[in-house]
């Protein structure tokens, strides 16, 4: 009989579903779903009396307080074996225990034709009926005692079992209690008990509807989405892969989650889910990525070449006696193993052999990336296997081939080397394989490493490496399933639903902040990845949601954070999507209605976002403020509009673009209207250009560094299409270029009004400069912010003629100032101070030449265009700075003289380290003339100025100018510098000279007298090495060489004996190695002073005889190679002579005649006659001088008469000196003979002859004769000087005074005259 209870009375769905199935004859329990109001009841005490096999097994928390924890699966009853078996598949599929089915299981109807289950065999039996969405699972009990309570909506079933002692007639009972909705009608279930040891009969009876019970007909509402809904209920009814079991993510947590997120009652649920229970899955994927490997082991790289293949195995196809192999990664749960049993396990037939999926081929690398993707079918989730095997190619096979190559007869042969029994013949190409069990799948997939397992173990799992694999299992979208796919559209309607729920259970008084929770995210993530919606296409779906609330609801900027990090996985993934495709249907992965929806929610939320900007902060000028601002408020609307969605034909961004262009100009002239109407409020000032241009140049600078571009604001305007900085350039620039032209005018006026006034010239020039370098550099800024072409349209462009007026005044400006800074400079510079202990110069050179810098630096920044402009100022600051230099030098001279020189010493004057600064900051100052051609650019100037006039002259004489100014400075600072150290080396003679007299006079027989004065160089050279320039310090050496050449020689004594002067030379070699290893140059040190001392000390060191023989040989090289000065006519002479023994010889002169000889008589003619000897007379004392025959009354005597001088040593012919002389003179009957002139023959000149010849053989000479000077230096005055205490020296001087100081004037030059006058008068008539 049913039960008769009220429908206030009902209890909530129990669904327990058993599924007894008899194994080695124990019962096994697998799943149970229900309801419990106490916290922790475990399956035995609903279930008494029954061994619990491997129960930690079962999920954590199945029977804790939370609902459907996993749903039972339709179950088809069949009286054949096949299907008994296939329905055994589908349990092992879903993760039930196998084990034989060895009883019957049927179906039957009442008399009413309502379906019963009833029983009436006599051994254990399991009963099920099938109803239109429930299951009712009857197993036979030998008592039953059932007990029901209620509380709240929870119920909680207590079965007592008595079992008998045969194990294998053990049973147990689970039925529906009350009343059950089924299909829409209410269905109550009875229990008959009958003999104990028989089973029970189990009847549901199921009203037929008719207009009696039509009360208790339930109907469901339609909720919103309700085909949405009934798709995600199916999802979580049935989840593709392993369900997750964390707290709060099992499939019961979302089913209750999606019931409160789409608005469903406990009634409208309980029926969906039994509605969506029979909606199986039968057309499943896997979705592989074979992403990359790492640690595959080879000999080396370049033998490396690796490739994936990838196959899915089928094991019901080939064997019922399948073992399923488990992964190498430990799975969550694994499968139990099949018992061979061909009466219950059915053959379940394949299809034709399937394709073998390859990646491409990473070469020569053991840590490969493929990032691939491939889609299996999916036959049986139980048994399925998803086989990777990792391979190498050989470099002899060829090229890689494509995926579409591989034929099925690869496959086939992969299969039958693979999976055959004998796993020891395998290629050994093969680094190993990973095999996957698609049950161990999560059902929101997996990204894991998994181990890769040598093909060469046997039993034990060696790895050889690991591979990344992500996988995810979903419905294949076929029409032959005969369900209905879910498309991006039923997602974008999910998406809504559960942003409205997130925004509908906020609280009140709280910032809106519609952001899904995990378990939201976790439900529509298995929604999508079931159903194949891409990831792309799942956050452009959030993103057009989000979009479209924030524009119904006003609420701009609620969630711009929410939408940017879609944003941002967008692009990532686009791009991604983007990289390495090969087809361009590939490229596009989103479908054209997911583009449009994209497009109009983008366009109404910029649109949206524009009109929303007139609350906005002015937009210039460029505040970070305002700029972080903007940027935050478009930042959506930015990343809207990079996403390459758009159609090229279209302009999503010119309501915005409009919107704040406006706003920007407006707010840019309204900015500088204010600014420029400050500047003119300085009406009542007297000269108001003053203050009015001091104005302007703050405001002319404020306004560059608003102008400068900056990449945070070019980046944000330029996504826009707008040119911010060209924009306000052209606001801007407009009205400071007015203002300046006019104030440029007043300010020249005021300073011809004021010229005369050197006070208010320099500051109105400062300040005139001032403005000059802002509208420069406002210039640089705005001409880079537009285009060559808008340049033109600048007024600014033009400053430069503005300011042509007061350049004069500049330059005035600039000599005025370093004039008064090299007075100011010096003045506090007078005790020289150095700057630092390194540095060789005082403050006073730094000042004057950080003047020179800065007005050196001022022109270059002034920069000029105009060439002539710039010419002419390059030579005023050129002749500024040498004039500047000029001064500074005289200056410090000037100081010097006054100070002595910085020596106070009276007794010994010394070079200090004052006085080596104030030298160093003279060449200081210099040095900086030399920079001028390169600082100032006279090169460029010069030549532009060229090509403005198209004439090089003017060029080349413009330089020529500048070159000409600097030299000539250089020049007399130089001089200035010589006349300063030549006073100092002058205060240093005085001590030179005490310390010198010591060894040339006082003692000069010792060689330690010169040791004080070396003391004294090496004291002041050192100072002068350490402190001054080395510019500077050859100057002064040089300077110290010469005054100790020129004392040397004053204080040498005349005169005295050779050894004297032999010691003052070494005096003298001992001072030059001084001074050349001080570092004086070999042409510093031979001085024409030097040379002469040096020569004069070398003459004098020799003897008495070699003083003669070298004036013998001068006077011998004055005949033979220089023109006389008066011609006294000419001497023919034979030479020769014959060698004979001992090694004399005897040389044989014929002397032939004279020609032109001087007249000495009153009658114009000579009695000459010639006087032959050989010199000097210390060599040839044997030798008497030989005379020929006096000729009376001639002038061109002829004496044909032969000398000889015998006994000559043959190595006199060789001595440097030794002379033949004769000697012409003019017999005097009274008083001694004249003295006409002289020849003078080099004994070496002279040639042998041989025994059988005479001289007459030998050619005749013609020697000029001449009359020797008294020589005032050389050896005739050192003879003279000698002459004193020598008596060789005084007979030489004696016997050569003779013809030197008794030469008679001729008396032929005035007879020759008149006769050659008397020749033109001619006769008289």
């Amino acid at each position: 009989m049913p039960v008769k209870q009220t429908w206030a009375q009902r209890i909530s769905i129990i669904n327990v579903s058993i599924y007894i199935l008899l194994n080695k004859e124990e019962l096994y329990f697998h799943k149970c779903v229900f309801w419990s109001i106490k916290p922790k009841i475990k399956v035995k005490e609903a279930i008494q009396g029954h061994k619990m096999r491997n129960s930690t097994k079962y999920r954590s928390g199945m029977c804790m307080r939370t609902r459907f924890l996993s749903v039972p699966w339709k179950f088809t009853a069949s009286k054949t074996d096949d299907e008994r078996a296939q329905e055994s598949n589908i349990q092992r599929m879903r993760g039930s225990r196998s084990a034989d089915v060895r009883t019957d299981i049927y179906r039957s109807e009442d008399e009413h034709g309502c379906p019963f289950v009833s029983e009436t065999s006599k051994t254990l039996a399991v009963k099920s009926v099938s109803l239109d969405s429930g299951t009712l699972l009857g197993v036979p009990s030998r008592d039953v005692n059932m007990k029901s309570r209620s509380q709240s909506d929870s119920d909680v079933i207590d079965g007592n079992s008595h079992t008998s002692n045969t194990r294998r007639k053990r049973r147990t009972i689970a039925t529906f209690i009350n009343r059950v909705r089924i299909g829409g009608r209410r269905s109550t279930v009875s229990c008959m008990t009958s003999r104990p040891t028989l089973c029970e009969d189990f009847k549901i009876h199921v009203p037929k509807f008719n207009k009696q019970n039509a009360d208790d007909v339930f109907y469901p509402q339609n909720p919103a989405n309700e085909n949405v809904y009934c798709g995600i209920l199916r999802c979580l009814l049935h989840p593709l892969g392993n369900p997750d079991v964390t707290t709060g993510l099992r499939p019961g947590d979302l089913i209750d989650r999606l019931k409160e997120v789409f608005d469903v009652n406990q009634d409208e649920q309980e029926f969906y889910v039994r509605q969506e229970m029979f909606h199986r899955p039968h057309a499943l994927q896997a979705n592989i990525s074979i992403m990359e490997a790492k640690g595959l082991q080879t000999e080396t790289l370049e033998n490396c070449n690796s490739y994936c293949l990838l196959d899915i195995y089928h094991p019901l196809h080939r064997n019922s006696s399948f073992s399923p192999k488990s992964s190498p990664k430990s799975s969550p749960k694994s499968s139990p193993k099949l018992k061979k049993s061909s009466s219950t396990v059915p053959i379940i037939h394949c299809s034709a052999v399937e394709e073998v999926h390859r990646t491409i081929t990473a070469k020569h690398t053991s840590n490969p990336q493929w990032n691939e993707e491939f889609e299996l079918s999916v036959e049986d989730l139980l048994t399925d296997e998803i086989h990777a095997f990792i391979c190498n190619q050989d470099q002899e096979n060829g090229s890689e081939k494509h995926h579409s190559d591989k034929h099925h007869l690869l496959s086939s042969l992969l299969r039958n080397v693979l999976h055959v029994s004998d796993h020891d013949r395998l290629d050994q190409n093969l680094f190993g394989k990973v095999i996957i069990p698609v049950r161990d799948i999560p059902a929101q997939g997996c990204d894991w490493w998994w181990d890769i397992t040598s093909p060469s173990s046997k039993g034990s799992k060696l790895s050889c490496g690991k591979c990344r694999i992500k996988l995810h299992l979903s419905h294949q979208q076929s029409s032959e399933t005969g369900s209905q796919p879910f498309s991006v559209e039923d997602y974008y309607q999910a998406a809504e639903q559960f942003y409205k729920h997130a925004i509908r259970v906020q609280q009140e008084n709280t910032p809106l902040d519609p952001n899904l929770n995990e378990q939201d995210n976790r439900i529509l993530d298995l929604f999508a990845q079931s159903y194949g919606i891409s990831k792309l296409s799942q956050i452009l779906v959030h993103i057009v949601v989000l979009l479209e609330w924030s524009c119904n609801h006003g609420e701009i900027g609620t969630v711009d954070q929410t939408l940017q990090t879609a944003l941002q996985e967008l692009q990532m993934i686009w791009a991604s999507k983007q990289f390495d495709l090969s087809s361009c249907s590939q490229k596009m992965p989103i479908t054209d209605a997911e583009t449009m929806m994209y497009r109009n929610a983008a366009s109404s939320y910029i649109s949206s976002v524009s009109t929303h900007l007139d609350n906005h902060s002015e937009l210039f000028p460029p505040y970070l403020d305002s700029i972080n601002n903007l940027k935050q408020k478009l930042s959506v609307s930015m990343l809207l509009l990079e996403l390459d969605l758009w159609d090229s034909r279209s302009s999503p961004h010119s309501p915005l673009t409009q919107k704040i262009l406006g706003k920007l100009q407006d707010d840019t002239n309204r900015w500088i209207s204010e600014k420029v109407e400050q500047i003119y409020k300085h009406d009542m000032v007297q000269d108001p250009v003053i203050p009015r241009m001091t104005a302007l140049v703050e405001l002319t600078n404020l306004v560059s560094s608003h102008c400068l571009p900056m990449g945070v604001v070019n980046n944000l305007y330029n996504s826009l299409g707008i040119g911010y900085f060209r924009i306000i350039t052209f606001c801007v620039e407009k009205k400071i270029s007015l203002v300046m032209r006019e104030l440029c005018q007043e300010m020249d006026a005021y300073q011809r009004k004021y010229h005369q006034y050197n006070v208010n010239i320099t500051y109105s020039s400062r300040l005139a400069l001032r403005l000059f370098f802002a509208a420069k550099k406002f210039y640089s800024v705005v001409r880079d912010n537009v285009s060559r072409r808008d340049v033109f349209r600048l007024t600014i462009h033009q400053y430069q003629d503005w300011f042509l007026d007061a350049l004069v005044f500049w330059l005035q400006t600039f000599r005025t100032e370093c004039l008064n800074r090299i007075e100011r400079a010096l003045e506090i510079d007078k005790d020289v101070i150095v700057t630092h202990s390194l540095v060789k110069f005082s403050n006073s050179s730094v000042d004057v030449k950080a003047c020179f810098a800065q007005i050196t630096e001022e022109w270059r920044q002034i920069d000029y265009h105009d060439p002539d402009s710039s010419v002419m100022g390059i030579i005023k600051i050129t002749d500024l700075i040498c004039d500047g230099a000029r001064m500074y030098t005289d200056k410090i001279h000037t100081m010097m003289e006054r100070s002595n020189f910085y020596d106070d010493d009276d007794e010994q004057f010394d070079i200090t380290d004052t006085l080596c600064i104030t030298l160093n900051n003279i060449e200081h100052v210099r040095q900086y003339l030399k920079e001028l051609p390169v600082l100032l650019d006279w090169e460029s100037v010069c030549m532009l100025l060229s090509t403005k006039h198209e004439n090089d002259d003017i060029g080349t004489k413009s330089s020529s100018t500048l070159s000409r100014l600097i030299h000539s400075a250089g020049q007399e600072i130089l001089l200035k510098c010589s006349l300063l150290i030549a006073q100092i080396v002058e205060k240093m003679k005085v001590d030179m000279s005490r310390f010198m007299v010591l060894f040339t006079q006082k003692t000069p027989e010792k060689a330690s007298s010169i040791d004080q004065l070396f003391q004294y160089l090496s004291t002041n050279l050192q100072t002068l090495r350490e402190r001054l320039f080395d510019s500077m310090y050859p100057y002064i050496t040089q300077q110290m060489w010469m005054t100790i050449t020129d004392l040397m020689e004053e204080q040498v004594f005349i005169g005295e004996r050779p050894e004297y002067y032999s010691q003052m030379k070494q005096f003298l070699r001992a001072l030059t190695s001084y001074f050349a290893k001080d570092g004086l140059r070999d042409d510093d040190l031979q001085t024409e002073q030097y040379k002469k001392l040096k020569a004069q000390i070398e003459l004098n060191s020799l003897s008495t005889e070699e003083l003669m023989l070298e004036y013998f040989h001068n006077l011998a090289d004055e005949i033979a190679n220089e023109t006389p000065f008066d011609f006294l006519g000419n001497l023919a002479v034979k030479l020769s002579y014959i060698e004979e023994t001992r090694g004399n010889v005897t040389i044989f002169v014929k002397v032939i005649r004279g020609s032109d000889l001087p007249g000495l008589d009153h009658s114009g003619l000579s009695d000459p006659y010639v006087v032959v000897s050989l010199y000097p007379k210390t060599m040839f004392g044997h030798n008497k001088p030989q005379r020929t025959k006096i000729i009376d009354q001639t002038l061109n005597p002829v004496f044909n008469t032969t000398f000889q001088f015998p006994n000559v040593p043959h190595e006199y012919l060789t001595v440097r000196g030794a002379v033949l002389l004769l000697s012409i003179l003019d017999h005097d009957k009274i008083g001694s003979d004249d003295f006409a002139g002289e020849v003078a023959i080099h004994l070496s000149t002279i040639t042998p002859m041989e025994m059988s010849t005479t001289v007459d053989s030998k050619p005749a000479i013609m020697i000029p004769i001449r009359r020797p000077t008294s020589q005032q230096k050389g050896p005739y005055k050192v003879l003279v000087e000698r002459s004193s205490w020598d008596k060789t020296a005084k007979l030489f001087i004696t016997d050569r005074r003779r013809f030197i100081e008794k030469q008679r004037k001729r008396t032929d030059l005035n007879t020759r005259m008149s006769g050659f006058f008397s020749f033109f008068r001619g006769k008289k008539s």
